[in-house]
């Protein structure tokens, strides 16, 4: 199985399909998922909002994982040894 991150467009009609009161096992076979990931992805934000689940990710995305340091030292040695062939 590929995992893949829930895009905008299913934030949507996850919210779309709370508001009609659709059990989590018809949204999750609409838009091809589990149904422990649409209840995950409604208990993020309460009430659920496509707007502000969207808001939530950016924000978790962007602190996620280390960023990749490279100091000055580290760039002439490689310059230095691009030149050299």
């Amino acid at each position: 199985m590929i995992y893949i991150h829930i895009l905008r467009r299913e934030r949507v009609l996850i919210e779309e399909y709370t508001i009609t009161n659709k059990t989590l096992g018809y949204i999750g076979r609409q838009l091809n998922r589990s149904k422990s990931t649409i209840h995950y992805e409604r208990q993020r934000v309460s009430p659920y909002n496509a707007l502000q689940a969207q808001v939530d990710y950016d924000n978790k995305r962007e602190n996620c994982g280390c960023k990749r340091q490279v100091n000055l030292e580290d760039i002439t040695h490689i310059l230095i040894h691009l030149k050299k062939g």
